[in-house]
């Protein structure tokens, strides 16, 4: 008889499988711990592997890689243009990372757009950029220039450093009047190393001036304006919308940029209503970094800045009401040095042809173009088109309607690049390097943003193994330097007389040479000290030093609102201990209130998700 047929009648069949009726009655609750624990140690397991082997999160404490990536920082609104920038607040702490130093609160900073000097110290700091960087990155293929790499710092192993990637094994390199040079053959001659993605060099430029935020208060006083006509019946300026409008002309009108710099005594006169200096000189166009611009701190300064920077982007929105003429075009125009580059567009057929004028030309200006390319663009007839006009890197780029879901740039092919001319010293046109023409349209433009590259600074020190040497500076002139940025003549026999070019030793294999955005404030392979390592190449990172790739800004920081923006303060900072030799031990109460009085934490806040990006 079967065990089915065995069962009282009326009664369901019970089926048990082995498993269950391996499991005693009394140990179910043992067996859920038990699986629960198992659980948590396979995620925990699983979070290790991930964070090993995967992407791990970092927070990047100083600004060496500003404005790509910040460190600790204070976000400001300028009061006199309403300009936004950030500026770099890690030197109010200990070496750490940890502690307040009061005496090193930010103070005041300076405008990067109109040079006004203002009160920062209460504006609440920030933490540096949270990253997420690629570990699995380059176990499978090797690292790329311009990559945005995590390492081992090669003097300690023990720090994580986070820089770009410039040179590649095998190469020397050499920094250059702000540009990076490699040769990998040590006889041939050094090329000049391109972000070969244009889009790359694009996220890189740093503010020059945004004629949105003119400094009104400085004009009103009679300081020029920076974009003018330079004739009397072409555009005209409308101050209030900051457009300037134009009608069809079969003659070219002009509207050029002068580079005039406000002074500390300029704005002290604006802001007592009085009149400003009377017709101001323009000047070079400099490597000024407003993330660096302000007073207190560790290595305080306003006018670290000395090096003229040729490399210039224009960028605008040109909006054209008709087209008079078949002839008709919108020219843009970027000057460096002995070269005026432009881009000129022909709105009936939409053809873009880039041109430069003679290295020998007495003047720029009026001398013939040389063509060097052409391409269509989506310019054609009547319409609104946001403009962007590189010359980086001795590479002329356009980008039009240009947005965060497509890219805009224009294919002009090999053409759009070439080779610096042998006269590499400044002139009166860069005094004025920027301008737009039209004829035979009829048209407005707008939102006028000049832009500059990054200037690689030429600093190194001795190669020697053992004791650290003091860096040796592009030019030991530097305050000299700075003051003939007004005088393009004197500025460049300062600098043939005083500058020196860096070369860094021949690679080897499996060795990268790595540099910071903010050049000026960066500890890179320029400058590492070899006391611990005696290394043949101090300035090389070792390929089994590379942790990953940095990919994601996935929290740059939260904004507090409410109490005027300031949010209400949930932790404040804790101050240097007073037995670091630091502060006398009797002034550390009044050291620490300031301390908890100057917040860390704030809420309420909400997100800065614009900064939300994948890092290039």
């Amino acid at each position: 008889m079967s065990k089915a047929n065995s069962q009282p009648v009326g009664m369901p069949v019970i089926k048990k499988t082995p498993e269950l009726e391996r499991v005693p009655q009394h140990s179910n609750h043992q067996g859920v711990f038990r699986e629960t624990l198992e659980s948590i140690a396979f995620a925990f397991v699983l979070a290790l592997l991930f964070r090993t082997f995967v992407a791990e999160a970092f927070v990047i404490p100083t600004g060496s890689m500003a404005p790509t990536l910040y460190g600790r920082n204070k976000e400001v609104d300028c009061p006199a243009c309403g300009f936004q920038y950030a500026i770099g607040a890690s030197d109010e702490l200990d070496e750490g990372g940890t502690f307040l130093i009061p005496s090193r609160r930010i103070e005041q900073s300076m405008c990067p757009n109109c040079r006004h000097i203002h009160d920062v110290r209460s504006l609440p700091v920030f933490k540096g950029d949270r990253i997420l960087v690629n570990k699995a990155a380059y176990q499978f293929q090797n690292p790329s220039r311009w990559d945005v790499i995590v390492f081992r710092y090669p003097e300690d192993t023990q720090k994580n450093y986070i820089k770009r990637l410039i040179g590649l094994p095998g190469e020397t390199i050499r920094v250059e009047r702000g540009d990076i040079y490699a040769r990998r053959d040590q006889t041939g001659p050094f090329q000049i190393l391109r972000k070969q993605d244009p889009n790359k060099q694009k996220l890189l430029q740093q503010a020059v001036y945004d004629d949105r935020h003119a400094p009104v208060g400085l004009i009103k006083n009679g300081w020029p304006e920076a974009w003018n006509s330079e004739s009397e019946g072409g555009w005209k300026q409308d101050p209030q919308t900051r457009q300037f409008k134009v009608t069809a002309s079969p003659t070219p009108q002009t509207v050029r940029y002068s580079h005039y710099v406000p002074s500390i005594p300029d704005w002290a006169a604006a802001d007592q209503d009085k009149s400003a200096t009377p017709n101001p000189r323009p000047q070079l166009v400099s490597d000024f970094c407003g993330y660096n611009a302000y007073t207190g701190g560790r290595s305080p300064g306003l006018d670290d800045d000395c090096y003229w920077v040729g490399d210039l982007t224009l960028s605008c929105t040109l909006k054209i009401g008709a087209v008079a003429d078949p002839e008709a075009n919108f020219t843009l125009e970027l000057n460096e040095g002995v070269r005026r580059y432009r881009c000129t567009i022909n709105p009936t057929s939409g053809l873009a042809t880039l041109t430069r004028s003679d290295d020998l030309a007495a003047d720029p200006a009026t001398a013939p173009q040389i063509e060097l390319a052409k391409a269509q663009t989506p310019i054609k007839g009547a319409g609104t088109y946001n403009l962007r006009f590189a010359n980086v890197d001795d590479r002329l780029c356009l980008w039009v309607n240009d947005n965060w879901l497509r890219s805009g740039l224009i294919e002009f092919g090999a053409g759009a690049e070439y080779d610096a001319p042998s006269n590499r010293r400044p002139q009166d046109a860069d005094l004025r390097p920027a301008a737009f023409t039209a004829q035979g349209l009829t048209a407005s433009v707008s939102r006028l943003l000049l832009e500059r590259d990054i200037y690689y600074r030429a600093e190194n020190v001795s190669n020697d193994a053992g004791n650290y040497s003091p860096p040796h500076h592009e030019v030991d002139e530097g305050l000299r330097l700075r003051e003939a940025l007004v005088d393009p003549q004197q500025w460049g026999d300062i600098y043939e007389n005083n500058s020196q070019k860096v070369e860094f030793r021949q690679l080897e294999a499996n060795q990268f040479f790595v540099m910071g955005d903010n050049s000026p404030r960066s500890q890179d392979s320029r400058l590492w000290p070899n006391e611990v390592r005696h290394a043949p190449n101090r300035h090389a990172v070792e390929r089994q030093a590379l942790i990953g790739k940095a990919f994601f800004i996935y929290w740059p920081h939260g904004i507090p609102f409410l109490n005027g923006g300031h949010g209400f303060t949930l932790i404040g900072h804790r101050a240097v201990p007073p037995n670091d030799g630091q502060f006398n031990r009797d002034q550390f109460p009044e050291e620490q209130k300031e301390a908890w009085e100057y917040p860390e934490y704030s809420v309420p806040f909400y997100p800065q998700w614009w900064r939300w990006k994948r890092i290039r």
